[in-house]
């Protein structure tokens, strides 16, 4: 790492990244300049592949954007599955519960 000039302060920056158990996030201290994918090496994991999607307060955005105080860098996981079929999926749990409900007869004892 350069060495920091008495009149250059260092950026507070986070990275949050998704385990399959857990939410992780770490504090990162950069001299001004960096860029996101810098930032990510200087955490010293293999957290951002190539063609890893990273964002900054959920906004994509490329690793060689330059941060800036106080920024969130996101690294986000492929999707497990793809939205619209996991919508169609619950859409036919909701049909089938509703029309067993329809078919339940109705004790007026009970009532």
């Amino acid at each position: 790492m350069a060495t920091l000039k008495p009149s250059q302060t260092l950026l507070n920056i986070t990275v949050c990244w998704s385990s399959d158990q857990q939410v992780l996030q770490q504090a990162l201290a950069v001299p001004p300049g960096t860029c996101v994918g810098r930032a990510l090496e200087l955490l010293g994991q293999p957290l951002a592949q190539e063609g890893a999607l990273v964002g900054i307060f959920g906004q994509r955005c490329a690793l060689s954007r330059v941060l800036q105080e106080g920024d969130r860098i996101e690294l986000y996981r492929p999707l497990i599955v793809e939205p619209k079929a996991a919508r169609r999926r619950r859409a036919i749990h909701r049909e089938k519960v509703r029309n067993i409900k329809k078919k339940m007869p109705i004790n007026d004892l009970t009532v």
